[in-house]
C-alpha cells in the first residue's frame, strides 16, 4: 500500500532552518541522540551570523566539527541555498564524512555531477583537490560557472592550504623538455645571480636553485607560457598551466638541480567561478593562533570576519607537553630516540620528523616509517591494533590519531621547507617572525595529531635545539594558543616537582617517569590538566598578518593590469617593515610589481632589498665588494658583544652554539647551511667574518680576520665524497680564491689558505697549495665540541668579564694564536 505521508503536513510546514532544530528531525544512529553543548552554542554562534558570505568556526579537535559543518549545509539547503558542498582535506577524509553522515541521517554524495546534488537533496562531500585545479569541473577563469555552489564548507582549512598551495604551483622535473627549455632561456640571468649555482644546477646537484630574476621573467613569460601550454596535455601541466597562466608575469620561477617550479605567490582561489560566487562559505578551523590564510588562500575579507564563532580551550583533550632540552640541554637524541622505542613496547608511539632524510635516523627503532602514499595504510594499522613506533615524514596535519592509536607524539627537528620556493623564503626570512610563525603553526598542528576529543590524552615530546630553541623565545611563546602555552606550563611545573624530588638534575629517566604520570592515568595529573585548560582564555577574535594581507591585495590589483595601484598599495606596508629579513623580502615583491611600469626605479629597489639581505635577487648592478676592516678591538670585546646581541639568554645562546654544531657537519647539512654555519661560528668567537661568495658572487667561501694576526681564506667541501684524497677541483677552487684575495687586499696582507674537507691528503693528479691547511673530520668534530663548551661555559657572570671570556677562549683554543695549531692541519 502506498501512502503519501507528504499530504498529512500542513501546506503551510516548511523544512527547519535552525540547525538545532534540523538535529531534532533527523533519523540517526543513536550515537547522535543529542548535541554537545559546545555543538550547540557553535550551531546557533554560526545561526546569527549566516547571513554573512564568509564565516568562521574554530573548533578544538574532537568537538564533532563534522557534525556542526554537515548541519550548517542542510540549514542552507531548508533555507533554498544549494547546491551545497563539504570539502575535505583529502580522500580519507571524504570517507569519515560520508560514513558519519550516513549515521547522523543527512543524504550525502561523492558524485560532482549527482542530480539529487543539485537539487538540494543531497550535499555533495568532495576533497579540496576535487574543487582546486585547473581542471575543475565547477569551472575555471573565463570557463564560466559549470556547476554552482551556493553554500560550501571547508573543512580544516590549514590542513587544506598544502593541497591548495600545490594546485596553484607546477613542479616540473629536470628531466622534462620545459626545464631544458628553461634552463637554457634564464641561463644567462642565472649566472649574473650566482655562477657557481649554475654550474651545481648543471650538474644535477639537488641541494642548490637560484629564482630567476622578476626581470628576466617578465621579459621571457608569453615564451614560457607558450611552452607549458604546448605541454598542458601532461599531468601535472593541465591541473595547473590554467591557473598560473593567468598571471605568469606575477609568479615565481626557482630552477633547481633536478627540478623547477613554477609558482604563485598566493593561490588564486577566485579562479574558480562558483567558489567565488557562492552566497555561503564556511571555514572550519582548529584553533591555531593565525588566520591570514582565509584572507590571502581563500580570499575572505578580513574586514568582515571581525568575529569568529570558537569554542573554549576546556573542550580540548589532555596533552603532556615536554621540551627534554628544556629540562636538560644535555639530553641527547639517543637518550630520547630510546626512551620512545621502551614507550613503544607497550603503547603506540608516532614521530614527526621534517624530511625524509631525517627518517633515516630513526631506520632502527622505527616498525614503520610513512610518506607519501603509505600513510593512508599506516594510520589505519594504528587505530586498529599496537604496532608500536611509527614516524611520519612532513605530515603535521590531516591525519586523526585517536585514543590508543597514538599515546605518545613526538615532533623532532622544526618543520622544514617541502618546495623550492619555501627554501628561497627560509634563506631569505630564517631569523624572521614570518618563518618563526609558520614553524610554530605547523608544530601546534603536529601536537593536534594525537588527541581527537574531549576525553583523549596523549603525552608529547618535542625535541631539537632549533625547535626548543623557537618555541621558548618570547616571540614563539606569544604566537601560542592559550591552551597549548596552559599545558606546556604545566608539565614544566610537574617536570620541577620531579627534579626537585629527586634532587638532582632532570635526566632522560626521569623524563620517562614524568611521561608516565599521563599514560598511567594519575590522578593528580588528570585533576591539574583539566584546571589548566579551564584556566585558559582564548581569543574570541580573528588574527590576520595584515603585511600578507595587504601584498595578496596589491598582487589582486596588479593581476587585474593596475601596476601602480599595487605598488602604492604596498609601499607603505615596505616603509613601516621593521625586521631587515622581511623588509628585503618585501621589497623585492615591490620590485617585481615597479618593474611593469617602472624598470629603473625597480632596479633601485631590488638594489636596496640586496643590501639588506644577500639571499634575495641579486640587482643588475652588483653593490661592490666590502673588505674585512682592521680589528680594533679584543677577540674576547668582540665575542661578548656578538653573543649579548644575537642572545640576550644564556639558555638561548646555548641553543644557537648547539645549531651551529649541528650543521658544521659532513655530507648531511647543506653546503650554504655549512657556510653560514662557519660564518656564525667565527663571529661567536670574536673574529670578523664573512661571505664572499654568497654575498658578493666572488671569492672564497668564507673569510676570517683573526685579531691582530693573518685572514684564513676558507673553502668548504662539506658535501665532498671522494675516498681518494682532495680533487684537483676543490683545491683549484682554493687557488682561484687566493688570487681573489691578493686582487682585493694586497700581497702584503697575511692569510692561511684553509680548506674543510673529510680527508686531510692530496687526491690523484691534484696538486698541493703552499702553506694548505685542513680542517679535516677529526678537527671538525673538535672544534664542534669546543665552540658549544665555550658557549656553556660562557654564563652571565663570564661574559660581564672580558678577561674571564679570553680566558674561556683560551682554554677550548679558539683564541686567535690557537684556532690554526688545535683545528687544523697541513695539507699531506
Amino acid at each position: 500500500m502506498d501512502i503519501d505521508f507528504d499530504a498529512l503536513l500542513d501546506d503551510d510546514e516548511v523544512a527547519p532552518i535552525n540547525p538545532r532544530e534540523i538535529f531534532q528531525t533527523l533519523d540517526k544512529h543513536k550515537d547522535f541522540d543529542f548535541l554537545r553543548d559546545v555543538q550547540r552554542d557553535v550551531l546557533d554562534g554560526w545561526f546569527s551570523r549566516r547571513t554573512s558570505k564568509d564565516t568562521v568556526i574554530k573548533l578544538n579537535v574532537g568537538s564533532g566539527k563534522t557534525t556542526v559543518g554537515l548541519l550548517a549545509l542542510q540549514s542552507s539547503i531548508n533555507e533554498g541555498i544549494y547546491p551545497a558542498v563539504f570539502v575535505c582535506a583529502d580522500n580519507l577524509l571524504v570517507d569519515q564524512v560520508v560514513w558519519e553522515a550516513d549515521r547522523l541521517g543527512i543524504a550525502v554524495s561523492t558524485a560532482t555531477r549527482d542530480p539529487d546534488v543539485k537539487a538540494g537533496s543531497k550535499i555533495l562531500v568532495t576533497s579540496i583537490y576535487h574543487v582546486f585545479n585547473g581542471m575543475s569541473v565547477f569551472g575555471v577563469a573565463k570557463e564560466g560557472e559549470k556547476i554552482p555552489i551556493g553554500a560550501i564548507v571547508v573543512d580544516d582549512a590549514h590542513a587544506c592550504l598544502r593541497t591548495l598551495e600545490r594546485q596553484f604551483r607546477l613542479t616540473i622535473p629536470s628531466s622534462h623538455p620545459v626545464y631544458e627549455w628553461a634552463l637554457n632561456r634564464f641561463e644567462e640571468a642565472i649566472n649574473q645571480q650566482s655562477p657557481r649555482s649554475l654550474k651545481r644546477i648543471k650538474a644535477n646537484d639537488h641541494s642548490d636553485y637560484v629564482e630567476v630574476p622578476y626581470w628576466a621573467l617578465k621579459d621571457a613569460a608569453d615564451e614560457l607560457l607558450t611552452e607549458l601550454v604546448n605541454a598542458e596535455s601532461e599531468k601535472p601541466f593541465k591541473y595547473v598551466v590554467p591557473f598560473l597562466g593567468e598571471g605568469l608575469a606575477l609568479c615565481r620561477v626557482i630552477i633547481g638541480g633536478q627540478e623547477m617550479e613554477i609558482s604563485a605567490v598566493y593561490p588564486w582561489a577566485d579562479l574558480v567561478n562558483p567558489f567565488r560566487r557562492a552566497k555561503r562559505r564556511i571555514y572550519m578551523t582548529a584553533t591555531l593562533s593565525d588566520d591570514t590564510i582565509l584572507a590571502t588562500h581563500f580570499g575572505a575579507d578580513p574586514d568582515v570576519l571581525e568575529v569568529a564563532v570558537t569554542t573554549p580551550s576546556a573542550t580540548m583533550g589532555e596533552r603532556m607537553i615536554l621540551m627534554p632540552q628544556q629540562l636538560n640541554k644535555d639530553i641527547t637524541f639517543n637518550d630520547v630516540s630510546g626512551m620512545l622505542k621502551e614507550l613503544s613496547k607497550e603503547h603506540n608511539v608516532v614521530v614527526i620528523v621534517p624530511s625524509k632524510a631525517a627518517s633515516e635516523e630513526w631506520a632502527n627503532h622505527a616498525d614503520q616509517i610513512l610518506m607519501g602514499d603509505d600513510v593512508a595504510d599506516g594510520v589505519a594499522k594504528l587505530r586498529q591494533s599496537h604496532v608500536g613506533m611509527t614516524v611520519l615524514v612532513n605530515r603535521y596535519d590531516g591525519i586523526d590519531l585517536p585514543d590508543d592509536a597514538c599515546r605518545v607524539l613526538a615532533i623532532v627537528g622544526l618543520p622544514e621547507a617541502a618546495s623550492l620556493v619555501e627554501r628561497a623564503d627560509m634563506t631569505v626570512l630564517s631569523a624572521s617572525g614570518v618563518t618563526l610563525h609558520r614553524q610554530v603553526q605547523r608544530i601546534e598542528q603536529g601536537m593536534g595529531r594525537g588527541v581527537r576529543s574531549i576525553d583523549d590524552f596523549c603525552a608529547v615530546i618535542l625535541f631539537g635545539s632549533k625547535l626548543t630553541e623557537r618555541l621558548l623565545s618570547a616571540d614563539g611563546k606569544a604566537m601560542l594558543t592559550a591552551a597549548t602555552s596552559a599545558q606546556l606550563d604545566l608539565s614544566l611545573k610537574l617536570a620541577k616537582q620531579v627534579e626537585k624530588a629527586a634532587g638532582g638534575t632532570i635526566d632522560i629517566g626521569k623524563v620517562a617517569q614524568v611521561v608516565d604520570h599521563c599514560l598511567s592515568r594519575h590522578d593528580g595529573w588528570r585533576k591539574s590538566a583539566r584546571s589548566a585548560l579551564l584556566k585558559a582564555e582564548g581569543s574570541n577574535e580573528l588574527r590576520f598578518d595584515r603585511t600578507q594581507v595587504t601584498l595578496r591585495s596589491a598582487i589582486d590589483l596588479a593581476r587585474d593590469g593596475d601596476t601602480r595601484g599595487a605598488v602604492a598599495t604596498l609601499q607603505p606596508v615596505v616603509t613601516s617593515a621593521t625586521d631587515d629579513d622581511n623588509k628585503a623580502w618585501l621589497m623585492s615583491r615591490l620590485a617585481q610589481l615597479t618593474h611593469f611600469h617602472d624598470r629603473a626605479e625597480a632596479q633601485k629597489i631590488t638594489k636596496a632589498a640586496y643590501a639588506l639581505n644577500r639571499s634575495v635577487t641579486r640587482p643588475l648592478e652588483a653593490l661592490s665588494y666590502e673588505r674585512l676592516s682592521t680589528v680594533n678591538e679584543a677577540q674576547a670585546v668582540s665575542a661578548i658583544r656578538y653573543l649579548r646581541t644575537r642572545r640576550l639568554e644564556h639558555q638561548d645562546r646555548i641553543f644557537f652554539a648547539t645549531d651551529v654544531k649541528e650543521d658544521l657537519a659532513f655530507k648531511r647539512v647543506p653546503y650554504k647551511r655549512f657556510e653560514e654555519a662557519v660564518r656564525q661560528l667565527g663571529l661567536a668567537i670574536g673574529m670578523l667574518s664573512q661571505r664572499p661568495e654568497e654575498d658578493y658572487q666572488e671569492g672564497p667561501d668564507n673569510l676570517w680576520r683573526l685579531p691582530g694576526r693573518e685572514f684564513l681564506v676558507i673553502e668548504c667541501k662539506n658535501e665532498a665524497g671522494s675516498e681518494e684524497g682532495i680533487k684537483k677541483r676543490d683545491l683549484g677552487q682554493l687557488g682561484q680564491s687566493i688570487e681573489w684575495f691578493k686582487d682585493r687586499y694586497g700581497d702584503t696582507e697575511p692569510f692561511i689558505p684553509i680548506i674543510i674537507h673529510p680527508l686531510s691528503y692530496v687526491g690523484p693528479q691534484a696538486t698541493a697549495i703552499p702553506d694548505c691547511r685542513v680542517i679535516d673530520g677529526h678537527r671538525l668534530r673538535l672544534l664542534r665540541d669546543s665552540f658549544l663548551d665555550f658557549v656553556k661555559a660562557a654564563n652571565e657572570e663570564v661574559l660581564g668579564d672580558p678577561a674571564a671570556v679570553h680566558q674561556q677562549l683560551a682554554t677550548h683554543n679558539l683564541t686567535a694564536d690557537r684556532f690554526i695549531d688545535a683545528f687544523t692541519v697541513p695539507l699531506a
